[in-house]
């Protein structure tokens, strides 16, 4: 424990309160935090089953999808960490996704009991009285006062950060119930001398630690740094004292010796249990499954900023962002149109003026100083920013995000909540000092004691520093009334209920998907995208070859390399893939950055079920959110041929001859294309693959593959067919890959004849493909 000098040894009026009623202080403490949370959140406790206590859609759509799909998961014994109801066919891992176990397990009961919405909003609210109960616990065993724990576990659950990480409906960073607990078991474990108190404090660290694990990485890594943070004070201030000649060296190495084996130990007992889903985790990591996962493109916007820290955060109601005088002054944070501190990065002046004063009166407190500083410095993130300027002067999270693991954070201001905790312990001290040198006798109207009410003052101010004001009622979740027509196992359904939906556009990940999944809750089909944690490299683009390539790029039955397709092969295409329905949102072709051509979707659809690019086909169900078609099962007589990926031209370019070529896209090894022969198909013995390829310059080998197999190796010298009779296909899909030599480098037209001036790096053209 730290050898703090300003200990209070006993409260006079909680003493006096306590033989009145008999209650445990902790109960006072308790009934004050839920008071307060029902004092700003009554709105939303009062309309649980109308939406969730958060504005943010996004990230509150991804959360709920957690919920229903770890119930579903559950109930049907299949791995919660894995779902094919996301980027269907290929689905998914779940390891890397916000999904807070912790959360998922008690709210699994509350999901039974209440519903879906008002079981996520109960424990979204839980975390601010059981927030502020364990800072309670935390700071009144470390100052032994009942006002001072009062005050570090308001300043710990009702500060800026936790009210803008429930704005957000992160329920994994609303959770930060768990950090004092284990922190106020660390101190009590390093004072613990018998076996049954060591055993005892440190099994009770070790499951706290195992619950913040079980609620989010980002806390766990926090204690994680704290403990070494404070292995490093007591490392440097006993070597200091040994050199003074204060302490003697095997005396200090013996005592850092145990300190190091208890956190250790805590460590690997709280790692233990959870080790599975934490070697899952690794593994994702690993896996190359997803893009860049270092973030390091974004760290420095989602950054505190040295001019708002200060600044009133943004919620609130009276001098946040509706005061004009911030305004008038430009303080802006970077990137953003939101004055002043909408991240919750902020130190308030309450608390940080009772930290100064405690550092100033009381002795023994430095380490709280060095915890609050580092953690401050660390918010920064890789450079200082002072009101939206990058200042380029290097901060102390380049080194953290170099330590393997720690660079894929993504807010470095997050770390602010653990200087807030540091300033919010040394507030508490600065109290206790204010309330133990008040005048004992004095009184207020003759009969009240002047302390509490001094104590309740100081705390008040410190809650409406930052105090949201009363939250707006929430936004109401409502079923769309398409999800209800697509719904599977909806009575009288014809659509089977394991049939998809192949929803347009077919996103790369982000936001558009954000509310499909929320649609999916109602539906419950799988769906072509996802909104994960980790932007995962998307599987219908890259990492397979998928059949519908044509409603990913939207390509229309015009002339091409390969026979165009009729409007029932195209049916017979999404029937193959088990696509029930086609869904296309209103909202989705005006999003910005969407590269989505609403035109040529509409044609396409107009084609595949209404027979003519011209005519429009009626959905079968339409809504102000999204139009249904319905997809007939309609059976592949014959093998259809889709091109896949890895082509670079779209549409095709025209040739003479009234012909259109296509060429391998210069960053592609290959292109290919997939030839599907559906159940119904009635396959031949052997098949005729004829390719005709153009060379532009000079002779160029080509390798042609078959499912993985090599059928053919030739070189292609200007224009030229190539025969390949025997083709074998199998049922299903058959994958054809034409694959260039890089050794014959590239061609570029604009060198060859400057007048061209087309300067694309080319290899191989193709002008026609048939099977026959």
């Amino acid at each position: 424990m730290l050898n703090f000098k300003q200990r209070a040894t006993h409260n006079q009026t909680l003493v006096r309160h306590r033989s009145r009623l008999n209650w445990p202080p902790f109960l006072y403490a308790l009934l004050f935090y839920v008071g307060l949370t029902l004092f700003f959140a009554w709105p939303v406790l009062t309309n649980l089953s109308v939406g969730t206590p958060g504005h943010f859609t996004v990230d509150r759509n991804q959360n709920l999808w957690n919920f229903w799909w770890f119930k579903r998961s559950v109930f049907e014994l299949s791995n919660p960490y894995h779902t094919d109801f996301l980027f269907y066919p290929y689905g998914t891992s779940l390891y890397l996704q916000t999904f807070s176990p912790y959360n998922q397990i008690i709210g699994l009961p509350l999901q039974l009991l209440f519903g879906l919405v008002p079981a996520y909003g109960i424990l979204e609210l839980l975390t601010f009285p059981l927030g502020g109960l364990g800072g309670y616990f935390l700071v009144r065993y470390l100052t032994g006062n009942f006002w001072g724990g009062l005050l570090g576990g308001l300043v710990w659950s009702f500060g800026p950060y936790h009210y803008v990480e429930m704005h957000l409906d992160q329920l994994n960073l609303v959770s930060l119930q768990w950090l004092p607990f284990f922190l106020l078991f660390i101190f009590r474990l390093e004072k613990a001398r018998t076996r049954t108190e060591i055993t005892r404090e440190g099994l009770a660290a070790a499951f706290f630690f195992f619950l913040t694990l079980m609620v989010d990485y980002y806390y766990a890594s926090y204690l994680v740094i704290f403990a070494g943070l404070y292995w490093l004070w007591k490392s440097g201030t006993g070597l200091w004292l040994v050199w003074r000649g204060r302490e003697n060296l095997k005396v200090f190495g013996r005592s850092l010796g145990l300190v190091t084996l208890k956190l250790a130990g805590v460590f690997v007992l709280g790692i233990l249990p959870y080790t599975p889903l934490l070697l899952g985790t690794l593994r994702e990591i690993t896996s190359h499954k997803y893009l860049a996962l270092d973030n390091r493109s974004t760290d420095q916007v989602h950054s505190a900023d040295l001019m708002t820290f200060l600044l009133p955060p943004s919620h609130h109601p009276w001098w946040g962002d509706n005061l004009g005088l911030w305004k008038s002054l430009g303080l802006a944070a970077e990137g953003s149109n939101v004055y002043l501190n909408n991240w919750g990065a902020v130190i308030s002046y309450v608390p940080l003026g009772l930290a100064i004063y405690a550092l100033i009166r009381c002795r023994g407190l430095w380490f709280w100083a060095y915890n609050a500083l580092f953690w401050f410095l660390l918010s920064f993130g890789p450079s200082l920013r002072i009101n939206g300027v990058n200042t380029e002067i290097p901060m102390l999270y380049r080194l953290i995000s170099k330590i393997p693991l720690m660079d894929i954070g993504r807010f470095p201001e997050r770390y602010m909540l653990m200087a807030q905790l540091s300033i919010g312990i040394l507030a508490a001290f600065g109290l206790t000092h204010l309330l133990t040198h008040f005048p004992g006798e004095r009184r207020l109207f003759s009969r009240f004691p002047a302390r509490p009410w001094l104590a309740g003052a100081i705390i008040g101010l410190a809650f409406l520093e930052t105090w949201p004001g009363v939250l707006p009622p929430p936004d109401p979740i409502t079923q769309p009334a398409f999800t209800s027509f697509i719904a599977a196992g909806k009575a009288g359904s014809t659509v089977p209920a394991e049939k998809a939906i192949l929803e347009l556009p077919v996103t790369t990940h982000g936001n558009p998907d954000s509310p499909r999944m929320l649609y999916q809750i109602f539906h419950q089909r799988p769906i072509t995208g996802g909104y994960i944690s980790r932007k995962l490299i998307d599987p219908h683009r890259q990492a397979n070859d998928f059949p519908l390539f044509d409603w990913i790029d939207l390509r229309l039955p015009e002339k091409d390399i390969i026979p165009i397709k009729t409007p029932r092969e195209q049916l017979g295409l999404l029937s193959h893939a088990n696509f029930g329905y086609l869904v296309v949102y209103s909202g989705d072709p005006n999003r910005p950055g969407n590269p989505y051509h609403s035109e040529d979707a509409e044609r396409l659809i107009n084609y595949t079920f209404g027979g003519s690019v011209t005519n429009a086909a009626a959905p079968d169900f339409q809504d102000d959110t999204a139009r249904v078609w319905t997809i007939p099962p309609t059976p592949l007589e014959n093998p259809v041929m889709v091109l896949g990926q890895g082509w670079a031209t779209s549409p095709p370019e025209p040739v003479s001859g009234n012909r259109v070529q296509r060429w391998i896209d210069e960053e592609a090894a290959d292109a290919r294309l997939i030839v599907v022969a559906g159940e119904a198909a009635r396959l031949k013995t052997a098949y005729n693959l004829a390719i005709e390829a153009v060379s532009p310059d000079k002779p160029r080998r080509l390798q042609i593959l078959l499912n993985g197999t090599l059928i053919g190796d030739t070189t292609i010298t200007g224009v030229q067919t190539v025969n390949l009779a025997g083709v074998k296909l199998q049922p299903g899909e058959n994958v054809i890959v034409l694959r260039p030599d890089p050794a014959d480098g590239v061609f570029i037209p604009s060198q060859a004849n400057p007048a061209l001036k087309d300067s694309r790096s080319l290899r191989l053209a193709f002008i026609g493909i048939k099977l026959s």
